[in-house]
C-alpha cells in the first residue's frame, strides 16, 4: 500500500476541493480516462477503514491522505475504527450552475481502548490528541458513472488546546465553576 508520489514544487500543497476530486480524479479513474496529475495512488486501498493514520505512509509528518477504494456499505463491521458522522452530502459544481457531481460521506476515528471490546474515543484526559481524524468519502451519482469506487480523504485538524481561566476559590479552598454561586459569594 506505499504509494509512490511526485514531489510538488516548493511552495505547492495538493489540496483539491470536494468537486474537483468528484470531476476531474474519481470520474477520470472511474470511466478509464487518463490523468495527468498523479498525486493520488492509482491501486485502490481495499481496508482502509480498518487502517488507523498511523498506519498510513509518512505518518507523523503526513496528515492528509487520498486513496481509491470501494464505498463502503452501511453494515457494521468490528475491524472498521471509522464510523460516520454527518449525513451524505451534495457535492456541487459552482462552475456549471451547481451541477450535482457526486456525494460527500464523512467518517471520524473511533478508537478502541486496549482491552475492550467496546468502541470509544480513548484519549488520555491528562495529554489530549493532536488530531482529530476524519475520512471525508467521495462518491459520484450513478448518472455519471455506475459504480461503488470512490475517493477517500484521509486528514487530521489539529485540536486547539482548551485554556482554562482561573477560577474564583470560595474560603472554603474550593473553585467556584457556576457564575450564579460565584456572584451569590460576593453579593452575601
Amino acid at each position: 500500500m506505499d504509494p509512490i508520489f511526485r514531489d510538488l514544487p516548493p511552495g505547492f500543497h495538493f489540496s483539491p476541493s470536494n468537486c474537483e476530486i468528484a470531476i476531474y480524479f474519481l470520474k477520470n479513474k472511474a470511466l478509464g480516462l487518463p490523468m495527468e496529475a498523479r498525486s493520488i495512488p492509482e491501486e485502490e486501498c481495499h481496508d482502509l477503514f480498518s487502517k488507523h493514520p498511523r498506519d498510513l505512509p509518512g505518518y507523523p509528518g503526513e496528515t492528509h491522505w487520498y486513496y481509491f477504494c470501494r464505498k463502503r456499505d452501511s453494515q457494521v463491521n468490528p475491524h472498521n475504527l471509522w464510523t460516520p458522522i454527518e449525513q451524505e452530502s451534495d457535492v456541487l459544481d459552482p462552475k456549471n450552475n451547481d451541477a450535482l457531481v457526486g456525494f460527500s460521506r464523512r467518517f471520524g476515528l473511533v478508537e478502541m481502548e486496549e482491552g475492550s471490546d467496546d468502541s470509544c474515543l480513548s484519549y488520555d484526559e491528562e495529554e489530549a490528541p493532536k488530531y482529530d481524524w476524519f475520512i471525508d468519502e467521495i462518491s459520484l451519482p450513478r448518472t455519471v458513472a455506475d459504480t461503488d469506487l470512490v475517493l477517500c480523504h484521509v486528514f487530521g485538524e489539529e485540536i486547539e488546546p482548551q485554556v482554562i481561566h482561573d477560577l474564583p476559590i470560595t474560603e472554603d479552598g474550593e473553585s467556584v465553576d457556576n457564575p450564579a454561586v460565584f456572584f451569590g459569594l460576593l453579593y452575601n
